[in-house]
């Protein structure tokens, strides 16, 4: 393939959908949660979103592993994460994966047959640690097991 041909399997749907629906949550947060103080912390994956949706369709294998932030939530979805849960975590409620914390906008999402999202933690650069040891893990089975 080229370096400017189009994915052949790429589901454009799928990824429009992913988009726009993390868009359409943006938009809810900033104009309704944000200003009656029901989320506290908004952080627009606006403009991050569609890269993440593609990538996030490409991370199939059970081995693959991906070092999220907190502006990561069109990848999140596009990995599996419920639309529900990814609506109810910065909403402060316990249940969510976030469990009322906070920043509901940092999670970790275990392996649902493809990629698993590693722990995150909501300081800058947090995710780099966990996926050095992911990536250390890849390379240990490799070549010692």
């Amino acid at each position: 393939m080229s370096g400017n041909a189009i994915h052949p399997d790429f589901d454009w749907q799928h990824i429009a959908r992913l988009v726009l629906t993390s868009r359409a949550m943006d938009h809810l947060e900033e104009s309704e949660l944000v200003p009656r103080k029901q989320v506290l912390y908004q952080f627009s994956a606006r403009g991050h979103d569609l890269a993440q949706a593609i990538l996030g369709s490409l991370l199939t294998h059970p081995h693959d592993g991906v070092g999220a932030y907190y502006r990561s939530r069109p990848l999140l979805l596009s990995l599996g994460l419920d639309l529900e849960d990814a609506l109810a975590a910065p909403l402060m409620k316990s249940g969510s994966y976030s469990d009322g914390r906070d920043i509901g906008v940092v999670c970790n999402l275990p392996s649902r047959g493809g990629a698993s999202v590693l722990p995150m933690a909501g300081d800058v650069g947090s995710q780099y640690t966990p996926a050095a040891g992911w990536a250390q893990a890849i390379e240990y089975r490799r070549t010692v097991l």
